[in-house]
């Protein structure tokens, strides 16, 4: 099965991030039965030090209770990295359809171009 459609989760890809940071939440909409989440990062520019992504999910859009479903390798160069899908069953018996990235960076005066995003097949 192909994926369905991809959701991009912060565009940093012509103005570097340069302090670490919550994007914002997006509805991808309802994950049923035997539907899967992939997560994919491309780091497009790097500076010194590591930029650490992360996708998080909640069951509320105003993102309380947020937890870590996707860690990205914290990398210092240019990099593409996809992640083991998430499956309906490992999500949660709520019904979690809310996700947003966030980045932190190991050191100051870093500068980083990226592109969270999910896939969903």
């Amino acid at each position: 099965m192909a994926i369905l459609r991809a959701i991009p989760l912060k565009d940093a890809t012509s103005t570097a991030l340069t302090s670490c940071g919550t994007g914002t939440i997006y509805d991808i909409g309802a994950l049923y039965a035997g539907v899967k989440a992939y997560a994919g990062l491309h780091i497009l520019s790097s500076s010194t030090g590591g930029v650490k992504v992360r996708i998080q999910v909640s069951s509320s859009s105003a993102g309380g209770g947020m937890t870590d479903k996707f860690t990205f390798t914290c990398s210092a160069a240019r990099t593409a990295e996809w992640l083991t899908p998430l499956s309906t069953a490992t999500l949660s018996s709520t019904f979690q359809k809310f996700f947003r990235a966030t980045w932190e960076m190991t050191t100051s005066g870093e500068s980083y171009k990226i592109l969270p995003f999910i896939g969903v097949q």
